[in-house]
Parts: structure tokens; sequence; C-alpha cells
């Protein structure tokens, strides 16, 4: 079962709708050898993805390198693992919740990023989920609570990456005899996509359209798009949040987003 801090409550109200942890049977899934089984799908029930497949989805665009005149054009400055254990350390009852929101406003190449999923992922284990789906759908939970800008499209692409690899392990590792769905594949790649963008935090945060992927009961998301970085005080009449699903999507059905990001002006953001 899993729990909230005490300083933080769900925006949902427990088994409602709108609680992505309602609804699942509480029946323990059939072992890996059951014949057809109905919830879990082994692998040897079915075809196998072999690893290039299984990356290609998340890694498409998650091939570049840095570069030294990067790093010195930007004037980067990066975390060592310790630094980031002490200060997460501090917050220990953040990685109780799957839905908790992180945002880190300036990720480089996703240093903190990567630290806080493996821990949000601590909460997710595939003995403790009912089916398959209800695994996948509480890993992209805490996938999607996780933000992260940065300026540099370099250090976008490689954070994006290093998420990626993070959730792979995870899958592989937790649930090994399991290959992850091509509906799961494609909704990692979008949450990623989405979540960690390329922006000016310091001075155009206000040009930033941010996804809230709601989770929802039955596997599903609904995704509300905003300026979610403009202070609320901040917020003047062209500020608003657009719902992009009008009704909550399972996440094997998601589909990427096609309209142009808009500032809150209602003119093109640039690209």
């Amino acid at each position: 079962m899993l729990s909230s801090p005490s300083w933080w409550t769900p925006p949902w109200r427990a088994g409602t709708d709108s609680d992505p942890d309602a609804g699942w049977h509480d029946t323990p899934p059939p072992a890996a050898s059951e014949p057809d089984g109905p919830v879990w799908m082994p692998s040897t029930h079915r075809e196998r993805l072999h690893d290039d497949a299984i990356l290609a989805p998340l890694e498409a665009q998650f091939g570049q390198v840095r570069s030294r005149d990067r790093v010195r054009s930007l004037a980067e400055v990066f975390t060592h693992q310790r630094e980031i254990d002490a200060m997460l350390d501090q917050m220990p009852d953040a990685f109780t919740s799957l839905d908790l929101k992180f945002l880190e406003p300036s990720c480089g190449s996703g240093n903190f990023l990567t630290e806080i999923l493996r821990r949000k992922l601590r909460l997710v284990i595939k003995d403790e989920c009912v089916s398959q789906e209800q695994y996948e759908h509480r890993l992209l939970r805490a996938s999607a609570s996780i933000y992260g800008v940065d300026i540099s499209p370099e250090n976008v692409t490689e954070a994006r990456g290093r998420m990626a690899h993070v959730i792979l392990e995870h899958y592989q590792t937790d649930a090994n005899t399991i290959e992850p769905t091509a509906g799961f594949l494609n909704a990692a790649a979008l949450v990623l996509g989405d979540n960690i963008c390329v922006g000016d935090s310091l001075n155009a945060a206000a040009q930033v359209e941010m996804c809230d992927w709601r989770p929802r009961a039955g596997g599903r998301f609904q995704r509300v798009l905003s300026f979610a970085l403009v202070p609320p005080a901040e917020r003047d009449l062209f500020w608003s949040e657009r719902i992009h699903d009008p009704e909550p999507v399972h996440y094997s059905e998601l589909q990427p987003r096609q309209a142009p990001a808009r500032t809150r002006r209602g003119k093109k953001a640039a690209t």
C-alpha cells in the first residue's frame, strides 16, 4: 500500500475514478510458468523483444555526447553523487508517494533527476502489483512526477536518455521474467519527452509549457498543459490550463502532442 507524507495531500479522493490506485482487483498475479496467464505476460508466452527493440522507443533521440566547448560556454557545474545523496536524504518522506512532484529548474544532464527517479522506483515492486498493467502504470506515475528544464538541448537529450535507462534497469531487475509492453515503452518516451524540456527557467520561465500527467484509475492518464512556472501572483488573464485529453486515456493509447506550444500571449513559442 502506497502512502503519502503528512504535508502533502493527493489531488484526488480515495476510491473514486480519479484515484489511480482504485479498481485493481486484489488478487495475486499468476506464476510466470502458468500457461496463458491472463494478467502477467511471461516472455515465453509471446514474442520476445530483443534488447534493441526494447531500447529503441526510448533511445531514438538520446544519443548525443557532451562536448568540452559546450560545458565551458554554459558554465556548467556538476554535482557529485555524495552531495545529491546528502540533500535528498534530508527529505526522506518525499519519497513515500509516487505522485509527489519534483522540478529541477536547471537539470543539466540529469544527476538529480536520475537519483530522484531511482528513489521513487523503490516504491514500484512487481510482487505488490496484481497485473503487468498496474505495474507499468505505477512506473509511469513515478516518472511522470519528475520535471527538468535546461537551457542546453544536449543536456536535455542526455538527461532523457539517463532517465530511460533507470526505468529500464528497474524493470529488467525487478521483473526480470517479464518484457515491457510496447505501449509502456511508447508512453515512457512521451513522458520523458514532455517532462524533461529545453527552456530558460531563469530569464524566460513564462515561456516553458509543462504537462501535468494526472493519473487516473484503470491505468489511465489525463494530460493538462500550462505555463506552470509562472507564480500564481503573476498569472494574468492570458494564463490558463489547457486540457489535452478531454477524457482519461489508457497509457498504451497515449498519442504525442501535435499542437505547438503557445506563449501566455497566445503567440507561437520560439523553437
